[in-house]
């Protein structure tokens, strides 16, 4: 199954069953993530992806030294861990969808290492970022393990110790 939906059309249209159909190949796929592509092509100066993640994916921390992003959620929960350059962690954002009490959206208008940490079985979030797509263009934390076990540890152990300083 596809773990990128791309499409060719004017006007888009999407509704809830594309969240099942995501969800779906997130789970199929090895990368336990899939998208679609709301913007035509890689070139375009803005980038607008639907994307389906599972609980066990984990980014390792990264920085994008010339863009920003914003995530607005969907479904699900997650906690995005944004870390100073030593790797302390200097905000944890619990996210979740409107109505559930938590933040659904947020923008990071700076370079700042950041990772991600589902929360429940599947998120769906609405992802903008600037273009054009180039692969390889995050800068990965150097303080961060790359093995995904020891990558896990470390998040979850950050986060324990960022919500027990600031008592939630």
């Amino acid at each position: 199954m596809a773990e990128v939906f791309r499409h060719e059309e004017e006007i888009l249209e999407v509704r809830a069953d594309w969240l099942d159909r995501l969800k779906r190949a997130a789970a199929e796929s090895p990368l336990h993530r899939a998208r679609l592509c709301l913007h035509l092509s890689t070139d375009d100066t803005v980038q607008e992806m639907l994307i389906a993640i599972c609980r066990n994916l984990l980014f390792q921390p990264h920085r994008h030294l010339r863009k920003t992003e914003s995530f607005h959620i969907i479904e699900g929960d997650l906690y995005v861990l944004i870390f100073d350059d030593r790797g302390e962690v200097i905000r944890a954002i619990h996210m979740g969808p409107p109505g559930s009490g938590r933040v659904f959206c947020y923008r990071l208008n700076a370079s700042r290492y950041h990772a991600i940490l589902p929360r429940s079985p599947f998120v769906v979030f609405h992802e903008t970022t600037a273009g054009p797509f180039r692969t390889n263009e995050a800068q990965f934390a150097p303080w961060a393990p790359a093995d995904e076990d020891a990558l896990r540890d470390f998040l979850e152990g950050k986060l324990t110790a960022e919500l027990r300083k600031t008592g939630l």
